[in-house]
């Protein structure tokens, strides 16, 4: 027992260092797992955002319809020429002397020409 005592007094600093290291050791794994019990919340934080981001921006486009169904409502309202260029464009039907164009935006499928081939027959 003698020999032991006298190998730890001759060299303290070693357990020193070693009690040190424990120590930091633990306080690293303290660290380590209170930074684990807040990734799910850092995960749900995000998630949260992204999803307020989405929603502010459904929450923009309502807006604009809505100022857009509020204009209307208001020419519909107020503005009799408004109304008259409206039943005129449902309806189908013209002013004398107006002309007007329609613009087809799906063209329609082209119908097979004759040609003086097909024509003539043997």
């Amino acid at each position: 027992m003698q020999e032991i005592r006298s190998k730890r007094r001759r060299n303290p600093e070693v357990w020193h260092k070693a009690n040190r290291l424990v120590i930091i050791l633990i306080v690293l794994a303290i660290v380590g797992v209170a930074l684990l019990a807040f990734i799910p919340e850092i995960a749900r934080h995000k998630s949260l955002t992204n999803q307020l981001e989405q929603e502010k921006e459904s929450l923009a486009r309502q807006e604009l319809v809505n100022r857009q169904r509020a204009r209307e409502v208001h020419l519909l309202q107020d503005d009799s020429e408004y109304v008259e260029i409206i039943a005129r464009d449902r309806l189908g039907v013209m002013k004398e002397g107006e002309t007007i164009l329609r613009l087809d935006s799906t063209p329609k499928a082209a119908t097979p020409v004759a040609t003086p081939a097909k024509l003539a027959k043997p």
